[in-house]
């Protein structure tokens, strides 16, 4: 092989190197983005469960209060109608 053949040889040699490694870099990138985005579907997904059930409890508080408050009206009213009947 003559000098300039191999010249060649190397710069095709290298300039495919050059591209795999592009390639590469590129699936590479696409990986990462694609767990980053994953990463972030699964953390709003706890935060929503997380939210989810801080309403419930919510809820399940202010349902105890009302629950509460009609059975202080429900003795107040018997009270009341007692102390009526009595009068």
């Amino acid at each position: 092989m003559k000098v300039h053949q191999l010249e060649q040889l190397y710069k095709g040699n290298v300039s495919r190197l050059k591209e795999q490694m592009k390639k590469q870099e590129k699936e590479r990138l696409e990986q990462t983005k694609q767990q980053i985005r994953e990463e972030q579907r699964v953390l709003y997904e706890k935060k929503l469960r997380e939210a989810k059930k801080a309403r419930e409890q919510e809820l399940r508080l202010i349902q105890e209060e009302l629950t509460r408050i009609t059975e202080q009206a429900v003795s107040l009213k018997e009270e009341i109608d007692r102390v009526l009947e009595e009068t």
